[in-house]
């Protein structure tokens, strides 16, 4: 009988364990939290914090193993006031489905095991992601009209995160760079209409796996890409006015290896 409630009482308590690693769901706004920043600050590990639509007009430092998400895609906005980083990640962090604006840098990362997924980075003063020693998993992303590059990747080398699947468009820089001795996987992205090289590597970046992208239409042209890599325009649907990137339905004959459009595969 003993041995029957030890053994109840071992797995309640495991259970109890499980739930508790899952972490809580917190809403933003809601009861004590008016903005993301307060409901950071008092989250723990494994938590995710939902954000509802509306602009928020503040800058974030993604504690480790914080999720931060918006409850609707494309819906909840962070606005950095003009300066500063507007999203910096921590170990473990995840930043989903939401808008980074009007920042220096729109989204800074240096940490392991971090996500940037279904984001749209855009119209920041410098470069929309920075990527340095570490690089996010990062895919479905637009990062588009940022007054510098797009992503810069800066001694990056990752064999468990990919920059995949992401529409880097209309840059005043480079669509995405490769600094220092990156060894990293871009695959699949749409890299377009930027005005200097869309891709563009130092020569200790030379490991890094470069294949699959559609390269098109960026204002300095003169430059080499990678063998596996495409030209083909992407017919963006309505790019200027309603920031809309779904290719047109003429386009494209030219899909990944899963059978999906190359750049963001959904939009807002």
């Amino acid at each position: 009988m003993n041995r029957k409630k030890a053994l109840m009482s071992a797995l309640l308590l495991l259970a109890l364990q499980t739930v508790s690693s899952a972490g809580e769901v917190i809403n933003v706004p809601s009861k004590g939290y008016s903005t993301i920043s307060e409901a950071i600050v008092k989250a723990r590990r494994g938590d995710t914090i939902l954000v509802a639509d509306g602009k928020y007009k503040e800058t974030l430092y993604i504690k480790d193993g914080l999720v931060v998400k918006a409850k609707n895609k494309l819906k909840a906005t962070i606005d950095a006031g003009g300066r500063g980083i507007g999203v910096t990640l921590g170990a473990g962090s995840v930043l989903n489905g939401m808008v980074v604006t009007n920042a220096t840098i729109g989204i800074f990362n240096k940490s392991q095991g971090t996500k940037v997924e279904n984001c749209q980075i855009s119209q920041n003063w410098m470069t929309g992601i920075m990527a340095v020693r570490h690089l996010p998993q990062t895919n479905d992303n637009t990062i588009i009209f940022n007054r510098a590059s797009g992503a810069i990747i800066w001694d990056a080398r990752s064999t468990k995160s990919a920059f995949e699947h992401n529409t880097i468009a209309y840059n005043v820089g480079f669509g995405v760079y490769l600094g220092g001795a990156s060894e990293v996987l871009i695959e699949n992205n749409t890299i377009a209409f930027n005005q200097k090289f869309g891709y563009k590597a130092t020569s200790e970046s030379a490991k890094s796996t470069i294949k699959g992208n559609n390269i098109f239409g960026n204002l300095k042209a003169m430059y080499e890409y990678p063998a596996g890599n495409h030209a083909f325009d992407p017919q963006f649907t309505s790019p200027r006015v309603a920031m809309d990137f779904k290719p047109a339905g003429t386009c494209c004959a030219i899909r990944s290896p899963k059978n999906e459009n190359l750049g963001v595969r959904f939009t807002k």
